[in-house]
């Protein structure tokens, strides 16, 4: 279904009693509140890297438990990212899970940062260190950089087949 095809997710929430997720598509706390108020979603699904960050997540968290509606991160690309999300999650009263997926052999998300974060018995220890609590490594970054006049990424071939 269309991201913002609101009645299509009442209609749908309204014909099961399965828990519907959604908002992983959204950018904006005005098309949340939409889709929790007009599409009657159950669970907010939230994505840092694209609704404006930490405040505007804490701010759409804050309207889902105004609500009665949890959240889940939506954003496991990187390791950066799901550092991101298990703050962020820790930092609201709202939290429901933390989406992760642990698919293996992705070089960028096990390269650019020296941690790792996998799950253990089904949980995720958020990362204890300063800031995000996860290093850069900026050796492999500089791999993946875009040259900002030549509009090129500076990747080598063999970036490409690691």
């Amino acid at each position: 279904m269309a991201p913002d095809d609101y009645e299509g997710y009442r209609k749908l929430s309204e014909a099961t009693h399965i828990r519907i997720a959604a908002g992983e598509e959204e950018s904006s706390r005005q098309t949340y509140r939409r889709l929790m108020v007009e599409g009657k979603i159950d669970v907010v699904q939230v994505d840092l890297t694209r609704c404006g960050g930490f405040t505007e997540a804490m701010k759409i968290a804050y309207i889902a438990a105004d609500l009665g509606l949890p959240v889940a991160n939506h954003g496991f690309t990187t390791y950066i990212n799901v550092a991101a999300a298990l703050h962020w999650l820790n930092a609201v009263p709202n939290a429901l899970i933390a989406e992760y997926v642990a698919q293996e052999g992705t070089p960028l998300r096990d390269k650019i940062t020296h941690q790792q974060i996998r799950a253990a018995d089904g949980y995720l220890a958020i990362p204890q260190g300063p800031g995000l609590g996860i290093d850069l490594n900026e050796e492999e970054i500089a791999r993946y950089r875009v040259d900002p006049v030549e509009g090129e990424t500076k990747l080598s071939s063999e970036a490409l087949s690691t």
